[in-house]
């Protein structure tokens, strides 16, 4: 009778990845269902597309933090099973966020470049003059 030789560690744990992966994509498509259908509640809930739009441009400080708290989960789990360090869970969090709240900062600047007329030369989206100048002629 022979001995069976010990199980290979590298491929449990990439078997455990790849379904955690798996197991982390399908939670994060589940939560973005639960928010379009509370967000838009009757009468009819938009596209797909215009959903996106809509949520990209109309809350970019909530997709920013779903983002950050996605991620910072995710780290938190690596760092809680032993395959990072706290120094390197604490780094990549911060690089995260960093990266993520300057995403958000751009995001909340351009969308309020949209929704606000310039005082030095109003003009509206196809470059008319929103104000009548006697001098200019």
């Amino acid at each position: 009778m022979t001995v069976d030789p010990p199980p290979d560690v590298t491929g449990s744990w990439l078997l455990l990845a790849i379904v955690g992966g798996w197991l982390l994509i399908k939670t994060a498509a589940g939560f973005v269902r639960l928010y379009e259908r509370l967000d838009h509640l009757p009468p009819h809930p938009p596209h797909r597309k215009e959903l996106l739009t809509h949520m990209a441009s109309r809350y970019p400080l909530r997709v920013g933090a779903s983002i950050v708290g996605g991620l910072t989960a995710a780290i938190s789990g690596l760092v809680g099973s032993g395959l990072f360090t706290a120094e390197q869970g604490n780094a990549t969090t911060g690089i995260i966020t960093a990266a993520l709240t300057l995403l958000a900062a751009f995001g909340i600047t351009v969308t309020g470049e949209r929704q606000i007329t310039p005082l030095a030369d109003p003009r509206d989206h196809d470059g008319t003059p929103l104000t009548h100048d006697p001098d200019r002629r």
